[in-house]
């Protein structure tokens, strides 16, 4: 159920009212003063960011404090331990 913000032109404030159908075309009324002289308003909205484009948005600095606080999680180490840093061998079907 959407929640849409009106400008009362009655009364002059802004309220916002729950429609119940996106669809509905009955005027809704004031909740402040009961009248149906109200404009709708293009009002702005809201989102949420995944953790992954925080993560993106911070300091490169952060990377390096987080990775002198575990060296065996730094990015480096684990490029070593798992050796991404070299070519992965072909798997060759055997006969």
């Amino acid at each position: 159920m959407p929640v849409y913000e009106y400008a009362c032109m009655s009364c002059r404030k802004v309220v916002n009212v729950l429609v119940r159908r996106a669809g509905d075309d009955a005027a809704p009324r004031c909740p402040e003063c009961g009248r149906r002289k109200l404009r709708r308003l293009i009002s702005g909205f809201a989102f949420h960011r995944s953790l992954v484009s925080k993560l993106e948005q911070l300091d490169p600095k952060y990377d390096k404090m987080i990775d002198a606080a575990n060296p065996d999680l730094s990015f480096d180490s684990l490029v070593k331990q798992y050796k991404l840093d070299q070519p992965v061998a072909k798997h060759r079907p055997e006969d």
